[in-house]
């Protein structure tokens, strides 16, 4: 019996040894002693430390625990949290100053500029996975690369492919793919899913009957359906009660509680506005249609029984407040759902008394959000706008500032959007298992909101964020802001600081396009002039849609004068950029009248230096229109059916 006795003892001595007194497991990295905010509860837990294995969170322990870890972040009591999610954004925004001077194809001398540009605009503020909203079918093969190939140095991608729209008898942009009736769109739909898509976005044009027949093809293949409701097609309730969850963005609630075709006007008419000229007298328009909503308790009365409806059917909803808080001067950071032509402040003409109800309209827009958010609709960030990250931050301040708690907002941010897109499985709150995507905050958003655009540690992947500020794109900002002599001299000053990463030829070139397309060709020349003396021996190939799209976004604001001078300036210094035969017409009909600008055409009508598309011409003839020159119109119209005599398209707009 004792030697029975005996050799239990040893067993279980060994076996506390094994429990006690193997040395602690090394991890990679380790976040001691943080504030942690648990985004799936809505709780904040002190006195913790998050320990990562590769790009793996490993474990969480006590702040008081015992480790070893290759690399340690003394937290001091910081607030960690998931990095953010925006669920709507798009690339193209990203990379060009509007949706019509993106490249199809994706160029590819400039992939890692594109890739990089996702760090610049959303990592760095903390935001560790982005979902692109439609873009060109083009970039697919490139893009969903990314999505199945994610790596530290890059938020998380995940591409919904094209915005799909039903046949319109119209030229779409090149992010919007038409399908040709229903079983068009579930071959769509089983494409998307062969490639290896998880989401996909149905756009507001969409008729009924087929994005019925999109939302039953998807759910046989397990993707997810986002969509965007507000042309009076389909209604949020009519699109939930095909299945669908995930709405975008906040405004779009209106069309679904009244008739846009009889209210848009009876509201233009309430404030005394007209119909919108510009992208952002549309986002104005958005915001008043809540002051108009206040003002009729029926329509209040609908829009809550929606909200009531929608927490009933789990749905969620994307929010992009930021960008119509610039459109009311609400926010201290601008932005716009378009970028042309850029600018600092709302391309708005209000009177002082419309101004005013413009801001009141908004505050009772953020009030319907609260009311949305406290009946159990589930909002989800979605910025759409350029620069996203920053954008995202001055979301959450409004949310704040509406009466959404902290914790909440936080919730909002990180996972509700991960769990909307159905990614909740790997990235959106701090677990052990999950990806180790974090962000540490400087300063607590709890004892200060405006700390949520404090200075932040941020880990993707395991690893931590080494972000340098780009030389470039500061530039650009000062060129814009301040003028061209001081933002050389600045660039003078800072081209060896350490805050800033090496300058970057592509980069300069992208800056470059951007200046060029949007219309500002000194400072595009003094940026050429900087990236010559600096890489003398790296060619630049002028984008030659930068400059055509240039040029004719000048003649849609009716800037006649400019849009000559943006044609002869780009003909001057880039004689090698390809251009388009429409516009060269154009220009010299502007400039000397019909009879010149038929006798451009036929001169270069061989020359191979010139494209010509009938879509494009039929452009210049109504854009004429537009401009009160009809006699130049008829001429382009005249000339387009000598070009395209087949078509019947031409004949119908010289008709």
């Amino acid at each position: 019996m004792k030697k029975q006795l005996l050799s239990i003892s040893v067993v279980f001595l060994g076996a506390l040894c094994l429990t006690n007194c193997a040395p602690d497991p090394s991890y990679d990295l380790a976040i001691q002693n943080v504030l942690l905010f648990d985004s799936r509860n809505k709780n904040v837990i002190a006195n913790k430390t998050v320990l990562i294995s590769s790009d793996t969170i490993a474990a969480i322990i006590d702040a008081s625990g015992n480790f070893d870890a290759q690399t340690t972040i003394t937290g001091n009591g910081r607030l960690l949290v998931p990095g953010f999610i925006d669920t709507h954004t798009h690339l193209m925004q990203n990379y060009g100053s509007s949706s019509e001077t993106a490249p199809e194809p994706l160029p590819q001398d400039d992939l890692d500029l594109i890739r990089d540009l996702m760090t610049h605009q959303y990592l760095s503020y903390g935001v560790t996975t982005i979902i692109d909203m439609g873009q060109p079918e083009s970039w697919m093969d490139v893009t969903l690369n990314w999505q199945k190939n994610p790596d530290s140095d890059h938020p998380n991608l995940f591409i919904c492919g094209g915005s799909i729209v039903s046949d319109e008898d119209r030229r779409q942009p090149q992010h919007h793919i038409e399908v040709m009736g229903p079983e068009d769109g579930r071959r769509k739909v089983r494409t998307y899913a062969e490639m290896g898509l998880k989401h996909m976005k149905l756009y507001r044009k969409l008729q009924k009957q087929d994005m019925e027949a999109m939302v039953d093809e998807a759910k046989k293949y397990g993707i997810t359906i986002n969509t965007h409701t507000d042309n009076n097609v389909v209604t949020i309730q009519e699109a939930m009660n095909m299945g669908i969850k995930n709405f975008e963005h906040f405004f779009t609630v209106t069309p679904s509680i009244l008739d846009y075709d009889e209210h848009w006007t009876k509201m233009n008419e309430e404030y005394g506005i007209r119909m919108s000229p510009s992208i952002d007298e549309f986002a104005a328009h958005m915001v008043y249609f809540f002051g108009y909503i206040n003002d009729h308790p029926q329509f209040e009365a609908r829009l809550k029984a929606l909200f009531e409806h929608m927490a009933q059917e789990g749905a969620t909803l994307s929010t992009a407040v930021n960008v119509l808080a610039s459109a009311a001067g609400k926010t201290d950071f601008f932005t716009s759902f378009e970028y042309f032509p850029i600018r600092r402040k709302p391309m708005v003409s209000y009177s002082t008394t419309q101004k005013e109800q413009l801001e009141k309209a908004f505050d009772h827009m953020m009030g319907y959000l609260k009311m949305a958010h406290d009946k159990g609709v589930r909002l989800r960030i979605g910025t759409d706008c350029r620069f996203g990250g920053k954008s995202l931050l001055r979301e959450l301040e409004l949310f704040y500032k509406a009466g959404i708690p902290m914790t909440d907002i936080l919730q909002i941010a990180t996972w509700n959007g991960y769990e909307a897109m159905k990614l909740e499985d790997r990235y959106g709150s701090i677990e052990v298992g999950k990806k180790a995507d974090v962000v540490l905050f400087d300063k607590n958003p709890f004892e200060d909101f405006e700390n949520l655009k404090s200075e932040k540690i941020i880990i993707k992947g395991g690893k931590l964020l080494d972000y340098k500020k780009s030389l470039a794109y500061d530039l650009r900002d000062l060129m814009i802001d301040e003028g061209i002599d001081v933002a050389k001299d600045w660039f003078n000053r800072n081209k060896n600081n350490g805050a800033y990463g090496e300058m970057d030829p592509a980069e300069l070139k992208n800056v470059i396009s951007e200046l060029l397309g949007t219309g500002r060709m000194e400072e595009a020349l003094a940026v050429v002039k900087i990236r010559s003396e600096y890489f003398p021996d790296v060619p630049m190939k002028v984008d030659g849609i930068g400059l055509v799209n240039g040029t004719y976004a000048l003649l849609r604001n009716n800037d006649v004068s400019k849009a000559i001078a943006h044609y002869e300036f780009s003909q001057k210094h880039f004689p090698e950029a390809r251009t388009t035969l429409p516009l060269a017409l154009r220009i010299a009909t502007l400039q000397d009248g019909v009879k010149a600008g038929q006798k451009r055409f036929s001169d270069l009508r061989g020359n191979k230096r010139y494209t010509l598309e009938e879509a494009e011409m039929n452009g210049v003839g109504y854009l004429l229109m537009q401009l009160d020159r009809l006699e130049e119109a008829i001429g382009v119209f005249e000339l387009n059916v000598s070009a395209f005599p087949d078509s019947w398209n031409v004949y119908d707009s010289l008709g």
